[in-house]
């Protein structure tokens, strides 16, 4: 190597070293804003209609990762943030996660945040007068580290910028304590627990309240768990670091970041919060969590005759990535839990954007129009009709209710409503933050939406025909060899 190489070499290899050598940023406490942006982090800030897609390099996310009370951050899969709330507390949030941000009213008003769904780890200061409200329970908190684990008692097929359109589901929400100490409020039961370091549990919904007596406060077993084993196995052992760090303003300043966690949400969650109870009721949980609140009850037919027409849908593949559809034609998709969507666009747009996410389809960009159907075995126990559109400053979704029972809610609160009969519109004001039901004005839902007949019932059908035909004729088969039998019984 010459001289010169040597010198470059050199130069890099310092410069790399710097780089590596150099601190992190501190924490700054001084303000609430997103600190770190990993994947598809999106804000609603309170005055916009729609969320917006933050840029994971924060230095071109603009005033976008700076929160105000009431905004709202959503996580997708794969995806995850942190941040830090004004001199309250530091966040780590995995994907699939929608809070609100709690609106500060001064030094010692109660910070409450709201959480619809996913997991958050809070590192709160000690005295902060801080809570955490999730659709099952309030969190009470007393200069800690601990994490709360939200399963979600809403399944949403459909989501347009107003309304989340779906059924209700079983959901519980666990809450995992490092340090300090929590007080819990069953929002249901109005029950109250107390945990402390290296104890957890789950606040539970309606429907696992009732699998058993001793769930009738509302609340599973008291489970003790390592909290540095813990910390690890569920957010990796990079954050175990925080079981040290000093719950004072100062202490929280002076965290270096969060760095690297574990964003997954994992597999079989609500099993999870039910550890350490009987195998019976872990089985029930099971049915719960397999189906999200949808458990098909088909019987089976005698063995002589084979089992009913069971449909199989996992031939159909599920839709991964977002896609455009036009208003000429409608577009045919798998949901995925048995759903299906025809969908296009629709009020003057020439496009619109779809994204899927775990649960259904979400509407991004553009006025549309759908048709929506679940199936149990070859025919629906769920089907309606919807569309979309922006009018000045109001969000409108229109819906009728075909089949089945819906609910409605405005993405990202905790409340969900039954979604009303007849063609009803839901207008969310943008301006106000709130919404409420209208009589549907003529032509919101085009009458293409009425006549549109869903390829995969047809095929369905006709695998269910021939299924049926094929029993009757071994019915046939085995009652003509049943009766041969008898008259040769009857001729000896």
């Amino acid at each position: 190597m010459n001289t010169h190489l040597k010198l470059i070499a050199g130069i890099i290899a310092v410069f790399c070293t710097a780089v590596v050598s150099m601190p992190a940023l501190a924490v700054d406490l001084t303000a609430t804003e997103i600190t770190s942006a990993n994947g598809r982090v999106e804000v609603k800030k309170t005055a916009d209609p729609l969320f917006k897609k933050l840029h994971s390099n924060l230095k071109l996310a603009g005033t976008l990762k700076r929160l105000d009370g009431g905004d709202k951050v959503r996580t997708y899969e794969k995806s995850s943030a942190e941040m830090a709330l004004k001199e309250t507390c530091v966040l780590a949030v995995k994907e699939q996660s929608i809070f609100e941000v709690p609106q500060i009213l001064g030094q010692e008003a109660i910070r409450q945040l709201t959480a619809q769904q996913g997991t958050i780890l809070f590192k709160v200061v000690s005295g902060s007068n801080f809570q955490v409200q999730t659709a099952d329970v309030i969190a009470g908190v007393k200069g800690t580290l601990f994490e709360v684990d939200i399963v979600d008692n809403f399944v949403s097929m459909l989501e347009t910028p107003a309304l989340q359109i779906g059924t209700v589901a079983a959901g519980a929400t666990n809450i995992n304590v490092y340090k300090g100490e929590v007080e819990l409020t069953h929002k249901e039961t109005g029950q109250k627990r107390s945990l402390k370091a290296g104890e957890g549990l789950a606040a539970l919904s309606s429907p696992l309240m009732k699998l058993d007596k001793i769930f009738s406060d509302g609340f599973t077993p008291l489970r003790k768990f390592n909290p540095a084993s813990m910390l690890t196995q569920n957010f990796g052992s990079g954050l175990t670091s925080l079981l040290n760090v000093d719950a004072s303003l100062a202490g929280l300043t002076s965290l270096q970041g969060l760095g690297n966690f574990n964003n997954s949400l994992g597999a079989n969650r609500l099993s999870g919060m039910f550890g350490g109870v009987s195998d019976k009721i872990q089985k029930l949980v099971g049915g719960f969590e397999s189906g999200r609140g949808y458990i098909e009850g088909a019987k089976e037919l005698s063995e002589a005759f084979g089992p009913g027409y069971k449909a199989d849908f996992s031939k159909f593949s599920q839709e991964t990535r977002g896609f455009m559809v036009t208003d000429s034609r409608y577009k045919e998709v798998y949901l995925g839990n048995k759903a299906f969507a025809a969908c296009k666009a629709g009020a003057g747009s020439r496009s619109a954007k779809l994204e899927p996410n775990a649960e259904g389809l979400q509407l991004t960009e553009g006025n549309a129009m759908f048709r929506v159907c679940r199936f149990k075995n070859a025919d629906t126990d769920i089907e309606f009709l919807a569309s979309h559109y922006l009018n000045g400053n109001q969000l409108v979704t229109t819906v009728n209710v075909i089949k089945g029972e819906l609910y409605g809610r405005i993405p990202g609160s905790l409340e969900h409503f039954r979604i009303p009969a007849g063609a009803r519109s839901f207008v969310y004001g943008t301006d106000t933050g709130s919404g409420n039901w209208m009589q549907a004005s003529e032509g919101s839902l085009e009458d293409s939406l009425n006549d549109y007949s869903f390829g995969v019932a047809s095929k369905l059908a006709e695998e269910k025909s021939r299924h049926d035909q094929q029993s009757t004729q071994k019915k046939k088969a085995v009652g003509e060899k049943v009766l041969n039998k008898i008259k040769i019984k009857k001729f000896w």
